[in-house]
């Protein structure tokens, strides 16, 4: 007997009933497997109902651009922290590096194998 696993519920915003297709789960047995499609044995299909309160797709997309202006705070807040601190940040004179944005090479008074050949 193949097993269909459907999950319903509602939403946890606006209450609409929802039957959750990607949760959907359709489980062949070997006699349907051997047939070569879910649900063709002799047994039929056993469909199982399980509850599940999601917020729906709809709610979802209308509640996404609320992040954004928490980010925007938060990085301000982080911009203005870093500044009054009175910190300096890492520039071209602190590294290892010339004017031209060269590394300096190390020089050795000793000959290498390839500047002897």
């Amino acid at each position: 007997m193949c097993r269909m696993v459907v999950f319903t519920g509602s939403c946890t915003r606006c209450g609409d009933s929802q039957t959750w297709e990607d949760l959907t789960q359709h489980l062949s047995c070997l006699e349907a497997k051997n047939n070569g499609s879910f649900g063709e044995c002799e047994a039929g299909v056993f469909s199982e109902q399980h509850d599940f309160d999601h917020e729906c797709e709809r709610c979802a997309e209308e509640d996404e651009g609320v992040g954004d202006i928490e980010d925007e705070e938060m990085t301000f807040t982080a911009y203005s922290t870093t500044t009054s601190t009175g910190k300096r940040g890492a520039d071209s004179t602190t590294t290892n590096e010339s004017s031209n944005g060269r590394k300096k090479q190390r020089t050795s008074a000793e000959p290498t194998a390839e500047s002897a050949v």
